[in-house]
């Protein structure tokens, strides 16, 4: 009996062992694509940082908003981004990153 229940506790371990390396690799996935993305459009690696940070702020604050039973207003919350944005860069790279935003991945 404690060999059926400790071979059932090891298999169970490999098995949440193996999903959270699967979400590991779906993460740098995401996270290298974003980075490719963002080169491509001449964004030097300070840049991409800063830009990944409000991506990410951008999206936890929905998540958040959502989690508390409202539904998160996407104009409020891209006016919020392109704000932010704005303030530490410029209108003009603001123009390059609207023509990828499509392509840019959350996880």
């Amino acid at each position: 009996m404690k060999k059926t229940i400790y071979t059932l506790l090891f298999f169970l371990s490999i098995s949440l062992n193996i999903n959270a390396q699967s979400q590991n690799s779906s993460i740098d996935d995401v996270k290298r694509l974003n980075y490719d993305l963002l080169q491509e459009i001449g964004f030097d690696d300070s840049k991409i940082t800063l830009v990944s940070r409000l991506i990410y702020s951008n999206a936890k604050k929905a998540t958040y908003i959502s989690e508390k039973g409202v539904f998160p207003n996407k104009e409020v919350l891209d006016n919020e981004f392109k704000t932010m944005f704005l303030r530490f860069l410029s209108e003009e790279d603001f123009t390059k990153f609207k023509t990828i935003k499509h392509k840019i991945k959350y996880n």
